[in-house]
């Protein structure tokens, strides 16, 4: 049989290692760490001594020793029947691995994020089976003329996350790695963008025009915004909200969406596979990543209105207007940006931007009300800041 014609092998990247699914057969088999290494420089094409030399190198043991475990894994594998297979793409949505000049089997992707295209070079294909999951929706169509480069490297057990050749981040484990990488992404593509401020919020768009989510952490944003991605609402971000300087609409910059425990149970309706996803720690939190659908990077979108969030357990679902002051006010506690040093001219643009938009405290307990009070608020015409005006 050609290689061509064999079936393929469907490889799952966990935080810690991979998993792989046999056609024909309803048995998973999971690889841990030094497994995965030893699985993706074969697929590779590499011949075991070299893959032996490299694990020597990452772990730092006898090469004699990891000669041995090399042969013991291609064995076992080999009886299982796992390389009668082609080895097949990572799943979900894996872009090609590419081959650069001077390095092994190293895997890179190029992405775009607001209008900024950017490359990361990953030092082995076991990290982009590990990281490219988490970013699969900011794969870039054209990947011709992008603006800077990052690059991960492992040394041993930790990692390293460097941009355009300066190291940024060192010693890192992979957790750590993980959460650094988004946050530096996002905050490099927010420096790209003229902004009049950033929120610490999460936006999301009903196709015309988007509501904005401001909250500390705790709020309950995060677990709204998941719930108003899943009933149909375009997600546009969490965390990092600018505003453009020049039209005075909301710029996406879609992160994963970072779950927490508490959220997990609330979700559950909505996400039915949640309790099967990756478990990563945040600031020493397990959490899981939702990974939102690719959205239109050349798009910037109105703001029909801000609605700061508050779950109260075992509160009555409640929306109440409040004056652009106090809108201001509870927006410098979410801690949102504004250019620095501050200028008269930007602050009086941004104030005169917040009083005509509409602002409203959501406190809530059920989620599914939530989410069809603030439907109500983009679906139907908004409240002008006059009409606001009397009802307080």
């Amino acid at each position: 049989m050609d290689a061509s014609d064999r079936p393929r092998l469907v490889t799952f990247p966990l935080a810690d290692g991979l998993v792989l699914m046999r056609p024909g057969v309803n048995r998973l088999f999971v690889l841990n760490a030094t497994a995965s290494d030893i699985w993706t420089d074969y697929a590779s094409g590499l011949p075991p001594a070299t893959i032996a030399t490299r694990l020597a190198q990452r772990f730092d043991i006898a090469t004699d020793q990891a000669g041995r475990d090399v042969a013991t894994a291609l064995a076992d594998w080999r009886r299982e029947g796992l390389l009668d297979f082609q080895f097949g793409d990572v799943h979900p949505n894996a872009i090609p691995v590419t081959t650069s000049p001077g390095s092994e089997a190293a895997a890179e992707g190029v992405y775009r994020l607001a209008g900024t295209i950017f490359r990361i070079r990953y030092g082995e294909p076991v990290l982009y089976q590990c990281l490219h999951p988490l970013l699969q929706h900011w794969v870039a169509k054209n990947t011709a003329g992008f603006q800077t480069t990052f690059e991960v490297r492992r040394t041993g057990t930790a990692y390293e996350w460097h941009q355009d050749g300066v190291a940024c981040l060192g010693g890192a484990s992979k957790d750590e790695l993980i959460h650094s990488m988004l946050h530096r992404i996002v905050e490099y593509a927010c420096h790209q963008i003229p902004w009049l401020a950033v929120f610490h919020a999460a936006a999301l768009g009903d196709g015309a025009s988007c509501v904005v989510l401001p909250g500390l952490s705790g709020s309950g944003k995060t677990t709204l915004a998941a719930a108003l991605l899943q009933s149909g609402f375009e997600y546009l971000g969490d965390e990092t909200i600018p505003l453009r300087r020049d039209n005075g609409q909301i710029v996406p910059l879609p992160g994963p969406l970072c779950l927490k425990p508490g959220s997990w149970p609330v979700l559950a309706a909505s996400y039915p596979a949640l309790e099967t996803w990756p478990i990563y720690h945040r600031w020493g939190q397990p959490v899981r990543y939702l990974i939102p659908p690719s959205t239109d990077p050349n798009r910037s979108w109105p703001v029909r209105c801000l609605v700061f969030p508050r779950y109260v357990p075992g509160g009555a679902t409640t929306l109440q207007p409040i004056a652009a002051t106090v809108a201001l006010q509870y927006l410098m506690a979410a801690d949102t940006l504004l250019p620095q040093p501050l200028a008269p001219a930007e602050v009086s643009a941004f104030v005169a931007w917040l009083g005509e938009r509409p602002a409203y405290i959501l406190t809530y307990d059920d989620l599914a009300e939530a989410v069809a009070t603030v439907r109500g608020l983009l679906l139907n015409k908004s409240f002008s800041r006059a009409e606001l005006g009397e009802l307080l």
